[in-house]
């Protein structure tokens, strides 16, 4: 071979080798920037959290359910968080919260009933029984049974199935639903939900029914296990976890998260139309530190308003420290759940038959 055409290779293979480096070098210098300015806006690598909570007696809270996913384990319960914090909580046979004694009614069960669904807020987390505002509600109702069908972790997916299940045996004569917006992420189970999720499986398995939007605008339902998948590099890159928060963000609008909430209380509307059940859509979140679940509240009622579904305003603004189990917990206090108790009494009482 000619020593010219040696050369002309030799040339040729430095110039792509030189080529690799200088890209690889201005790819480096872009992620480290972009790592930079992400961690300056407040990002961080992901962190997995780990719950710390103790239950006695057992250590477990929650049981597997053959449509729910998972539903409360019937006893008595004393929760400790892990600032020391603790609280006791009372699951009938039935599995749902309490909202009076046990044996503080005499004879048989009282024959008009008041359900109230909902998550955590409506369930009482991080308060004692008697904090509750199902419990103050049946303080002011005594001519009623209110029922408690709040379950930590549950959206309104599952509501509708409880709702479902329940009008098999009687109806009451008014069902509440307290929405909030972060129910929305919880009724299509996106990556989102997965990830908050996770971490609770200490507590009991935590199998979720999720549904979406088919073709024709219908409801489509699942079931799946509250199994997270990372993003590669995300518990040591800032970039890494905020490239994994903007796809989440994006997978939510794909879903349409917020239209299948509507869809599911809609299809409770008809339920309880069908049943001669009147169903009120009630939002019982507010807060001037989250707009965005503020808003999708709002929204909702006016939904519930366009469509001819009782509606009303429950909300507390949990951005002030008082509405808030602080330090212990983010959930609302008992100070909240009096205003929830005051603002749904208020608007159940002309609307309850005499």
């Amino acid at each position: 071979m000619p020593p010219s055409e040696t050369r002309i290779r030799i040339t040729r293979r430095g110039r792509a080798l030189i080529y690799a480096i200088y890209l690889s070098v201005l790819v480096l210098l872009f992620v480290a920037a972009a790592e930079a300015i992400v961690r300056s806006k407040g990002y961080g690598p992901w962190q997995r959290v780990d719950i710390s909570i103790q239950v006695d007696p057992g250590g477990k809270f929650f049981r597997p359910h053959p449509t729910l996913g998972y539903s409360h384990i019937p006893g008595r319960f004393r929760v400790t968080l892990g600032s020391g914090y603790a609280f006791d909580v009372t699951h009938g046979p039935d599995t749902l919260r309490i909202t009076h004694p046990l044996d503080g009614i005499d004879g048989p069960k009282q024959q008009r009933e008041v359900w109230i669904f909902g998550c955590s807020f409506t369930h009482g987390w991080s308060l004692n029984d008697q904090e509750t505002y199902p419990w103050l509600l049946q303080e002011r109702f005594p001519e009623y049974e209110v029922v408690n069908f709040g379950v930590s972790g549950y959206g309104t997916i599952h509501s509708l199935l409880q709702f479902r299940s329940a009008l098999e045996g009687k109806a009451p004569a008014i069902a509440v639903l307290a929405y909030a917006g972060l129910h929305d992420e919880r009724n299509t189970f996106l990556r989102t939900r997965r990830k908050d999720i996770a971490p609770w499986n200490k507590l009991g398995p935590l199998v979720q029914p999720y549904a979406r939007l088919n073709e024709e605008g219908g409801l489509q339902y699942s079931f799946a296990s509250p199994e997270y998948s990372e993003f590669p590099f995300m518990r040591y890159s800032a970039l890494a976890h905020f490239l994994e928060i903007s796809y989440n963000q994006l997978e939510a609008r794909w879903y349409r998260s917020h239209a299948v909430s509507e869809a599911l209380i809609k299809e409770m509307a008809e339920l309880a139309k069908k049943h001669g059940v009147t169903f009120v859509v009630a939002n019982i979140y507010a807060s001037r530190e989250d707009l965005y679940y503020t808003w999708l509240g709002r929204d909702m009622l006016e939904f519930a308003e366009e469509n001819g579904i009782p509606n009303v305003d429950m909300s507390v603004d949990l951005s002030l420290p008082q509405n808030r189990n602080l330090p212990h917990d983010m959930h609302p206090s008992a100070n909240a759940n009096q205003q929830y108790a005051d603002k749904l009494e208020a608007f159940l009482r002309p609307a309850l038959p005499k």
